[in-house]
Parts: C-alpha cells; structure tokens; sequence
C-alpha cells in the first residue's frame, strides 16, 4: 500500500500546538484536496502514552482514534459516504521513527508518505 502515488503531494507540516488549551505534542497535519474537497489528517502523541489520529473533510470531523500501536494492515480513520466524489476514505498508518500514512479514496490511493528501510523491514516483520 505505502509507494509511488500520483505526481502531486499535500502539505504536510510538523509542529507543536495547543488546542482548547490542551497542548499537543508532536502534532503532525496531512492537508491534501480532493476534487473540491479538502482532507485533513492530523496526529499527536506525547511520552505519556496518550495522543490521537483525526479524520476531517472540509472541516468536519469525521473520525478519531486514540490508538498508540494501531493494526498496520487494517485503516486506522475511516469513514463512509461523504459526498458522491468521496463514498469511502481509509488512512492507514505505520512507520517506525515517525508516523506515516498511506490515504486511500474510494479504494484509490491519493497519498503515501515514503517509507524507509526499516519501517520497510518492520511492516515485513508483521505481516
């Protein structure tokens, strides 16, 4: 699932922030457009062992998980009949120093963060 994809890439942006006065570490954003939609993927975590993943479509929120060892072969945000142009959206997540996700719409793959060697041999080792 995670390789070559289209000749275009989101923004994607890496930063410390806080909201509604809770701060959230390491917080990573996927912003990509779709049609004339646009998907927002974020993810947190701190060395607490807390964090989340966030599905959002045009700034609606559609999905969340707490998560902290996800299933790498099965979607960690999903959702179901947003519009006619997204019936289904699943991002999937793995990587081993940093989060990566792999986001399929209507069973097509619109992005793949790339992958190292050893998130590589790691998603090898689980499957």
């Amino acid at each position: 699932m995670f390789g070559l994809i289209k000749d275009w890439w989101p923004k994607v942006s890496i930063l410390n922030t806080e909201f509604s006065g809770m701060e959230k570490k390491n917080l990573k954003k996927w912003e990509m457009v779709f049609g004339d939609h646009t998907i927002l993927i974020t993810n947190w975590w701190n060395w607490n062992m807390t964090g989340s993943a966030d599905l959002y479509i045009d700034g609606q929120h559609l999905d969340q998980s707490t998560e902290m060892l996800p299933d790498t072969k099965k979607p960690m945000l999903k959702h179901n009949g947003f519009s006619e142009s997204i019936q289904s959206i699943e991002v999937f997540v793995a990587g081993a120093f940093s989060v990566k996700i792999s986001v399929l719409v209507n069973g097509e793959i619109i992005f793949n963060d790339q992958l190292n060697v050893i998130d590589k041999f790691l998603l090898r080792k689980k499957g």
